[in-house]
């Protein structure tokens, strides 16, 4: 099914009433988070956004999965104020829920929150699907290393903090549309689907959310170059990586450091549709997620 054909309302009510937000106490301090339970799940895939922190962004893809795999979503908390933190609660939460089999989507930032979560807790993690990410390598080139510098600098972490400081939430909200519309081709119907999509949002978008995520990635300084292949040598044959060929977002170098840094992925560029391409091709993703998770014999 296309986006243009979806009824946006009618997959986020059954979404949202099987899937229902809980909340999960953590040194005092709330913590939200979806979980499906579907029984005899093949996988519990724990589902990791990008830089916009909106894992229900991807409801539409995630009902998809829950015909197949249980599914658990999590906000990023407010109180976690850096990656570490953060890995450590989503740890502390999937060992509260004795979630098994676990396997971690993380797209984008939500890939690079996935390898902190893999490092610092191998206990709670079964395999990683990562897609359209970077690295942590101590292989990182010159040319890596610069790439990720420019994106994340402290000057640009300031700005960007500023930036949703000062600008009204609606203007932010009418541009999260507009990085959809070059992979839409002129699709009327897919553009309408994408804003009621980000119209459907708008209760978890706060300037506090937008300014929270700014500093996650920011906080993403204190770990690049600082990984090893040693440090994921107990998911050999675990780790799914789906890097679009036309998904420039991050330098060829990058993309090479993380394949060489994971022990035995499966490695696939066969896709098309930018840093985004999940949203555009959830039929194709899903069949490549659920052939990698079959073949691991879990």
């Amino acid at each position: 099914m296309t986006l243009a054909e979806l009824n946006v309302k009618a997959e986020w009510e059954y979404y949202n009433t099987v899937a229902p937000f809980k909340t999960f106490l953590i040194d005092g301090n709330e913590m939200k988070y979806r979980y499906y339970q579907k029984e005899n799940s093949k996988a519990t895939i724990v589902v990791l956004a990008g830089g916009s922190g909106l894992a229900d962004g991807f409801f539409l893809f995630l009902r998809s999965l829950m015909d197949r795999y249980s599914l658990i979503t999590i906000p990023y908390p407010l109180f976690c104020k850096d990656n570490n933190r953060t890995a450590d609660a989503i740890a502390e939460l999937i060992r509260y829920l004795k979630a098994e089999n676990v396997y971690y989507w993380g797209q984008s930032y939500g890939g690079l929150l996935a390898q902190i979560i893999a490092k610092r807790h191998p206990d709670v993690v079964n395999g990683l699907l990562l897609t359209s990410t970077a690295s942590f390598s101590t292989e990182l080139t010159f040319q890596g290393m610069k790439c990720l510098v420019n994106m994340i600098n402290e000057e640009k972490e300031a700005k960007r903090v500023a930036k949703y400081q000062k600008m009204p939430l609606k203007l932010a909200m009418a541009m999260f549309p507009l990085m959809f519309k070059p992979h839409l081709h002129g699709d009327k119907k897919a553009y309408a689907t994408i804003k009621e999509l980000i119209k459907i949002l708008e209760p978890q978008m706060s300037k506090d959310h937008f300014v929270h995520m700014t500093h996650l990635l920011g906080d993403l300084r204190n770990h690049f170059g600082m990984y090893s292949k040693k440090d994921f040598e107990y998911l050999k044959g675990r780790v799914l990586i789906i890097e679009p060929k036309d998904d420039t977002t991050f330098t060829v170098d990058i993309k090479t450091a993380l394949f060489n840094m994971m022990p035995q992925p499966q490695v696939i560029d066969e896709v098309d549709g930018g840093h985004l391409a999940i949203m555009f091709n959830p039929d194709g993703y899903i069949k490549l997620i659920d052939d990698f998770i079959s073949g691991t014999g879990e």
